[in-house]
């Protein structure tokens, strides 16, 4: 899974102040997916790996009480994110890596990524596997 976050919400995950990415919609994704980091622009370029802890998804007040000291973000920016929706997606991340060499967005063009996605999307390709050292969660 490729997940754009923005810049300054990648420095939160990767200094370990932010270790629930919030969605407006919930990602169809299991618990031990890989997960590539990409940091929107300017930085335009995959940044880290992580994997997905859970996902949980509440009334966005419960969200943010629940959760506030891990979400990275103020309440007037969790409130302007989520302006007009009843509910909150809270992806949570564990194993945060950052790569010793970003994959940048012309090189995401090569391994058949055109452009980067608004909110996600999945990577199949064995190449991401290998470039960025994921590997499918076992199966139990």
């Amino acid at each position: 899974m490729l997940l754009s976050i923005r810049p300054r919400y990648v420095e939160r995950i990767l200094a370990g102040d932010k270790t629930v990415e919030l969605r407006r919609t919930k990602p169809l994704v299991d618990v031990g997916q890989p997960i590539a980091i990409y940091s929107t622009l300017p930085a335009g370029a995959i940044v880290a790996t992580a994997r997905v802890a859970r996902v949980e998804q509440r009334a966005k007040q419960e969200l943010w009480e629940a959760r506030r000291r891990t979400l990275g973000v103020s309440k007037d920016e969790f409130n302007s994110y989520f302006a007009g929706r009843s509910h909150a997606v809270g992806v949570h991340l564990d194993l945060v890596a950052p790569l010793e060499a970003p994959v940048s967005l012309s090189q995401m063009r090569v391994l058949g990524v055109p452009n980067p996605p608004q909110q996600w999307m999945f990577l199949r390709s064995s190449d991401w596997g290998r470039r960025l050292n994921l590997a499918e969660p076992a199966a139990a």
